[in-house]
């Protein structure tokens, strides 16, 4: 297709910037207009919990990701595709292949043809600091932030997190949901299926270790989460990962 011949034409020039991010902490991807990688650098293979470039080019976020992680990235992809506008500095948290979870910001730029018509999109991320940490309208969150991460693997109640914060329940999610437009319980079960996938793709752990690991004492409630937001059970998203690994 038209569209495609100007994109490869392009994809020297792509894979040329590529290289400048290979030695840095700044994450580097290209993609088509399909939504599909065309490129990326070392640090990107930290975030697809893969270890060679070749797995992940032409796959989708769709194959790599939890699906609620995914969709969010493809509907920023999509604006950028579809409507030839950038999206500059965007806040996300993200999970690394070293099993903890980041954020970044994270800007992405349409791709023009010499027609001016979008063939695809380029973008760089990298975390906001050393330790990935963000900065709140309310300080008393990130202590909240650090407490999860530190006790991911055991109950977590909203009374806690209320003491941890030094705020009321009204107080504590009205503040939480200014910063990630959820409640802090429904955060924190993100994070704990976020750590399921990588652990699921880049461990040999059996499910009830990875379960437990994930502060769910109940596999079937385990079970039962995952396939609530990523539409598959925790068996099925790990064969399914293998797969493409093998492909």
């Amino acid at each position: 297709m038209y569209t495609e011949h100007l994109l490869s034409q392009k994809l020297n020039s792509i894979n040329f910037t590529q290289n400048l991010f290979e030695q840095t902490n700044v994450g580097f991807f290209a993609k088509d207009i399909n939504g599909k990688i065309i490129s990326l650098n070392s640090f990107m293979l930290s975030i697809y919990g893969v270890d060679k470039k070749s797995i992940v080019l032409g796959k989708t976020d769709f194959d790599f990701l939890p699906d609620h992680f995914a969709k969010s990235i493809t509907k920023d992809d999509f604006y950028v595709l579809e409507k030839g506008k950038a999206i500059i500095d965007k806040i996300e948290m993200v999970p690394f292949i070293d099993f903890k979870t980041y954020w970044l910001k994270t800007s992405k730029h349409p791709i023009f043809d010499n027609k001016n018509n979008v063939v695809g999109l380029i973008g760089i991320t990298s975390k906001l600091n050393e330790s990935g940490t963000y900065t709140f309208k309310n300080k008393n969150l990130i202590k909240v932030l650090k407490y999860m991460e530190a006790n991911i693997d055991k109950k977590i109640s909203l009374d806690q997190l209320c003491d941890i914060a030094l705020m009321s329940k009204t107080s504590l999610l009205r503040h939480f949901k200014d910063d990630f437009q959820i409640s802090p319980m429904a955060y924190l079960k993100k994070v704990r299926l976020h750590l399921a996938c990588k652990m699921l793709r880049n461990s040999n752990k059996d499910l009830l270790s990875i379960a437990y690991a994930c502060g769910y004492y109940d596999q079937s409630h385990f079970n039962k989460d995952f396939k609530a937001i990523l539409n598959e059970t925790p068996k099925k998203y790990k064969a399914r990962f293998e797969a493409i690994i093998k492909d």
